[in-house]
């Protein structure tokens, strides 16, 4: 009896050359196989291979009440140990996940007694309130990226040049593996791994951006109004993790990249840099709504949708 192939590294169709990791009992040289009949594709989009999402509730208590143990700053969201420091971003979610809040006070420079700063190590974020307590009724989230923040003893000279990558069977499981420098793909461990095809990968799920340039709806400094972009993508049962990303500057397709909470996207000054939030109106139906983007600045907002629920109770 002959075994349903699981591994695939050549050309699947004319022109459409690639490697794959199918699931037990589906021919991962079949070009017909959905994506649910794989573990993994070249051709999928990654969301930078995300190590973890490790999030905290918090509980909102008014500025007179003593804050509990959900509420003192600062509060430590731990997750699975790197052998770095990793890249992370904070954000804010609902209690239902239907709104993802990006606070332009979460950095490292947040005006006001209701900020919120953060500092990130390789096994936790650790996140601190001006006020000394955490006023908010949400989830505060950290998404980790397999990303090190900062090289530190897993670059430089390769001593296993020839076994960083390899494809088949390792311990238990089959696929495609890379470790990073200095460490031997056959026996590391996945957290000393550049890619691991068996990894729960997150993969994008729908990526938008306007077809051309646009302005935005606030005419002052002080104007709370939002500028709304709408989008759809495909709904999964559940609501995910949505990032909107800018390029503005003054003068269109006179672009400059933004992150959010980075930098400031109008011009008003620094004191009002991009923030805002994603809110799910019903599923696969969503809405980006970005604060104090300023009339007289153009702009793109491109928007990435992970298949990565948001935390909810």
């Amino acid at each position: 009896m002959v075994a349903t192939p699981r591994l695939f590294a050549g050309q699947l169709s004319p022109g459409d050359w690639r490697a794959r990791v199918s699931k037990p009992g589906f021919d991962a040289s079949d070009p017909s196989l959905t994506r649910d009949r794989l573990d993994f594709d070249t051709a999928w989009p990654f969301a930078g291979n995300i190590h973890a999402v490790a999030s905290r509730r918090i509980i909102g208590i008014n500025a007179s009440q003593s804050p509990g143990p959900d509420n003192s700053s600062p509060l430590q969201i731990f997750f699975p140990a790197l052998p770095y420091v990793p890249c992370v971003k904070v954000f804010l979610s609902s209690p239902d996940g239907s709104t993802i809040w990006w606070r332009e006070d979460i950095g490292p420079l947040a005006p006001g007694a209701g900020s919120l700063t953060y500092e990130a190590y390789n096994d936790r974020v650790v996140i601190y309130s001006q006020s000394g307590q955490f006023r908010f009724n949400h989830y505060l989230c950290a998404i980790v990226f397999k990303i090190p923040a900062r090289d530190l003893d897993i670059v430089g000279d390769d001593p296993h040049p020839l076994a960083r990558m390899m494809m088949g069977k390792r311990g238990n499981e089959y696929g495609l593996y890379v470790s990073r420098p200095g460490f031997d793909v056959e026996t590391c461990s996945k957290a000393q791994m550049v890619f691991s095809s068996d990894d729960d990968f997150s993969v994008i799920n729908k990526t938008y951006a306007p077809a051309s340039s646009r302005k935005g709806a606030a005419d002052s400094p002080t104007d709370n109004v939002y500028t709304d972009i709408d989008f759809t993508y495909e709904w999964k049962g559940y609501y995910p993790i949505i990032f909107f990303f800018g390029t503005f500057n003054g003068a269109q397709n006179d672009q400059i990249y933004t992150l959010p909470s980075d930098k400031e996207v109008n011009t008003y000054g620094s004191a009002y840099p991009m923030s805002g939030y994603v809110i799910t109106n019903s599923p696969g139906v969503a809405q980006a709504k970005i604060r104090r983007w300023g009339n007289g600045v153009w702009g793109n907002v491109s928007i990435i949708v992970i298949d990565k629920p948001v935390p909810t109770d």
